[in-house]
Formats: structure tokens, sequence, C-alpha cells
């Protein structure tokens, strides 16, 4: 968070002049149209067909949009119905089946699924003049009081080999959706490298929604970051957002901007944590640099204040960041426990214990993180697939006098 006094222009003014200048520090729509189900084709796609996608991007409860850059001659459509489980994707009858036409954004066609059932496998297939793609699911989300597990991992950027085996081990996991820490690329600002991410990150977008972190290396004039995770459709062009889960509310923030008391982007997460206390959720908040680190760039003091403060005062039980490419977990500092995870690709760095640190760990790893019981349990696990950290964090109460 670089601190530049507040601004009053628009909102997409002043995203884009921070984006720029924070490049050179670091070298709404219709819903989709719904047609008589298709039958399948006899020709199956495969994702090395499309530039991108199909990837998953979670507009708000109970409805998903389903994402695809290819050069297709007609609007592919999205046929998507209730599934027995993960394991039994077979396309029912047509009558079973909601069929959705995508619409052309850009490069970009996207499909908008509404009206999804939560607590729920949802299956789905894009149809396309390419052919049918291999039926694939998703939740739309889940209801409260209902239990659900999550990844977290981030700084993908540099080898690909590494990003692929974290990509492949989480793909495995039984997760809803994920948070990714940011720094998903090593240049912001070249389309070819937001293609790379995509298709790594293919089996897991495409079974899992992906809650985004921006990084200091994903931001350019260019903006590719928006236009890839479509935030003008969701997020009003804004790189901070929340996200509500059964009982989690997730809030994002956007490290590379002001965030001290009296700014925008202080005052939509001053009022997303005291609406989510409000409502007796368990938060975390999300940004790509650590208020707390012992890792090569340590701890970062002009975030530090104020995530901690907006922490502490609402009862955020945990704050997952990145940018740092190690494992770290903090002591329960004013309640609240830190996490970093950042080594998903990006050359890995040394680490070692500060007094805060509860575990510190230099491997290739990803978070898995269990929601249950007005608790969070995690895991971090390595791509052996052994577990090197674990803990439950109970719910922590706002500060006193608080919502």
């Amino acid at each position: 968070m670089s601190f530049w006094p507040p601004i009053v222009p628009s909102k997409r003014l002043v995203q884009q002049s921070f984006a720029i200048v924070c490049a050179l520090l670091a070298s709404c729509v219709p819903p989709g149209l719904v047609d008589s189900p298709r039958e399948p084709s006899a020709v199956r796609v495969g994702p090395t067909d499309f530039r991108a996608g199909p990837y998953l991007i979670r507009s708000k409860p109970g409805e998903m949009l389903v994402v695809m850059k290819a050069n297709f001659k007609e609007p592919p459509v999205v046929h998507w119905w209730v599934a027995p489980d993960r394991e039994h994707l077979d396309p029912p009858g047509p009558d079973s089946q909601t069929a959705v036409r995508s619409r052309r954004r850009g490069e970009f066609w996207v499909a908008e699924l509404t009206r999804l059932p939560m607590d729920t496998v949802i299956g789905y297939q894009v149809h396309s003049d390419y052919g049918a793609t291999e039926p694939s699911s998703f939740k739309a989300g889940v209801s409260r009081g209902r239990p659900f597990r999550f990844a977290a991992f981030g700084d993908t950027r540099t080898n690909h080999d590494v990003h692929q085996a974290v990509i492949d081990a989480v793909a495995k996991e039984d997760v809803d959706f994920f948070v990714h820490t940011g720094d998903m690329v090593e240049r912001g600002g070249r389309e070819p490298q937001w293609e790379i991410f995509f298709r790594i990150e293919g089996p897991l977008l495409r079974k899992a929604p992906i809650f985004p972190a921006i990084g200091n290396h994903d931001i350019s004039p260019r903006d590719y970051y928006g236009e890839y995770f479509l935030t003008w459709w969701w997020s009003d062009s804004l790189t901070y957002y929340y996200q509500d889960w059964g009982d989690l509310r997730i809030v994002a923030v956007d490290s590379n901007i002001e965030c001290r008391g009296g700014c925008v982007q202080n005052w939509f997460a001053r009022n997303a944590l005291a609406e989510g206390a409000s409502r007796g959720m368990l938060m975390i908040l999300t940004l790509h640099m650590p208020p707390y680190s012992s890792g090569a760039h340590g701890s970062y003091e002009f975030v530090q204040g104020a995530v901690e403060d907006l922490a502490t005062e609402f009862g955020v039980e945990l704050v997952i960041t990145g940018h740092d490419h190690n494992y770290e977990r903090t002591k329960p500092i004013k309640g609240v426990t830190y996490l970093v995870s950042g080594a998903a690709g990006a050359p890995i760095r040394p680490v070692k214990k500060q007094h805060f640190s509860e575990t510190v760990r230099t491997e290739p790893h990803y978070v898995l993180l269990d929601v249950e019981d007005n608790r969070i349990a995690l895991r971090a696990i390595n791509v052996e697939g052994e577990t090197f950290d674990d803990a439950l964090i109970p719910a922590l109460p706002p500060a006193e006098g608080k919502p």
C-alpha cells in the first residue's frame, strides 16, 4: 500500500492512476439468454482449444460466471444441472438442464448462471462450434452453518513447473473456492503471461472460483487483471471487494493503494467488516503484502497499522498474505493470526523465525482451510502431500463496544 493523499475523483480513475504509479515503482451486464438445451456434440474439446478457460468467477452468492477466451464463430452455450456429487457428472436429459448462451465481452465470452441452488454440486458443460467440453462442476455457495473447505496460495509467477505441481495437488482436493494471495504473473502488462497463468490454473479454475488479491507484479496500465477477472462486472472495477461463503466473510484489499483511515479503501473495508461482525461471521482479510513477515521482504509497516487496526477492531480471525516466497504462521497478535503463503512458483527465499513467528517453512505449498463449528482449521501441505503445519483458529470477538 503506497500512501498517497486521499483523492476523490471517479473510482475508475483512482484505480487507473494508482495502477500506473505502482507499476512504475514495481519495474452490469444483462443476464444470459436461456435457450432450449442442445444435444452434446460428439466432439469433445479440451482446455488447449481455448486461449483461456472455461474458468469460474463468482459474482455473488447463487450466481457464477463461466468465462472463455477463444475464437468462436457462434456464441457458446453453457448447460448446467444439479449433480449428485462431483464424481457423477453425466449430463441428464434436456428437460433437467438449463442452457445459458454466452455474451461477447471484448475478447471474452461470458455466460452468466443465475438462480443457482446453494449447498449442492452444479454440473456444467460448454457447447460451442469447437465441440463440447468434458463435464465439470462447482458449488455456488453454502448456507450459514454448513461446513466447507477452501484453499489458499500465491506468488505463482515464475516457475511454471512448480505452479503446475501446486495446482495439480489442489485440484485433487475437494475445495469450494480458493484465495490467491497475488503476484499471479511476472509482468502484469504482458498478456501471454496471463494466458499461461490461466492455462496452468485451468484444472482448478474449472471447478472452483478464484478470490484474488492483486499483487504488485499483476498491475499495469493495460489492466489485464481487471479484464481477466471481470472486475467491471462484479466489483465496480475495484481491486478490493468482499465475498461471503456460509459463515465466512472474505475481505480482499489492495496493498498497492492507500488503506489508512479516511481513505476510500479503508472506508470500504471498515464497513464490510463491521457488517460481517454484526452478523456473527468468521472473517478473513486477504492482501498481497504482509503486515507481519520473517521473509526476505519482511513486515510492511505501511500496511501493518491499517490492517492490524481493522483486524483487531472487528474480530478478524485470520489475515492471509503473500509477497514473501515462503510459508509463515504467526502466533496470535492481539488475537489475530497472520499467514504468509507465497511459494507456489516464485523464486524460493530463505526465512528465519522472529519473535512473532509460530511456524516458518521454505518450500512450494498450499494451505487448506476448513470452516466448521465457528472456527477455522488450517493445514499447510507441500507438493509431496506432506502436512507440515496445522492449527485451529477459534472465533475472535470484535473489540469491546463494537458490533
